[in-house]
């Protein structure tokens, strides 16, 4: 279907309701009248009446004592039920289990490249505590983490830059990369060894590998990574963790159709 077909039979209110439900993931702050009609260009009564639709739908909730709206619990079903429809989390689960039989004091982690995002999809917890942060729906930011180096490792390098521009290049401890240059040449680093490395870069004491998984044309469309902090697993442990999850990535990626490289 064109633009111009679909245009055509988009429906004007349905289209506004989404952007809301856009809206309130975007932002951290709760939806208000005010800012849904400034961000739709529409008056606060015709804001008041989406909103509203959405509240008896169950998709948001209000709170009558501030006017404020937040995203309802029925939303985390649809992103259930998402979760549970990708063939990669399917595919990808019972070797992450294998991996944890393995390594259990290691968290297991997988996450995707979407909307400019590294979101993370699913993980399986370590039996030691603390735990990493990595929660399903979680976004991580993708210069200081292996599995965010593994799923930009291979973009043009203007992509690259836009994401700098975009998301910055924030640093969480000493050993962050935040300058573009020593990202492009880490990124670089990471195409030619096919695997990522995070080393106290996002969280303190706390070490990760990381490995892509690809599709039938080679594409990298998941990472799947490895990471313990440092008083559960040392260093040279999690370093000596690599050879073993980069072949559960070629695994992973056979079965998604990759045809390159060791398999079962």
């Amino acid at each position: 279907m064109d633009q111009e077909n679909g245009e055509k039979y988009t429906v004007k209110v349905a289209e506004r309701c989404f952007e809301i439900l856009d809206l309130a993931i975007s932002q951290e702050e709760p939806l208000t009248n005010q800012n849904v009609a400034a961000h739709l260009k529409i008056n606060t009564n015709m804001a008041f009446r989406l909103l509203s639709t959405m509240v008896n739908s169950g998709y948001l909730t209000k709170d009558e004592s501030s006017g404020q709206y937040h995203i309802s619990l029925k939303v985390l079903h649809l992103t259930r039920k998402s979760l549970l429809s990708l063939d990669i989390r399917r595919i990808s689960m019972p070797y992450l289990e294998l991996l944890w039989h393995q390594f259990p004091k290691a968290n297991l982690n997988m996450a995707v490249y979407y909307d400019g995002d590294i979101l993370v999809l699913d993980r399986i917890d370590s039996v030691s505590l603390p735990r990493t942060y990595f929660t399903p729906g979680k976004v991580l930011p993708f210069h200081c983490t292996g599995l965010g180096k593994v799923l930009t490792s291979e973009m043009p390098e203007e992509d690259i830059d836009r994401l700098v521009l975009e998301k910055g290049l924030n640093s969480y401890t000493t050993y962050t990369i935040s300058d573009p240059v020593s990202l492009k040449k880490e990124l670089a680093k990471v195409r030619e060894e096919q695997c990522a490395r995070d080393r106290n870069e996002f969280i303190l004491n706390d070490n990760c590998n990381a490995v892509p998984i690809r599709n039938q044309k080679g594409a990298v469309i998941a990472a799947i990574s490895l990471s313990a902090f440092e008083n559960y697993m040392s260093v040279e442990e999690v370093e000596n963790t690599m050879p073993v999850l980069m072949e559960t990535g070629r695994k992973i990626s056979f079965l998604m159709g990759y045809q390159k490289g060791s398999i079962l």
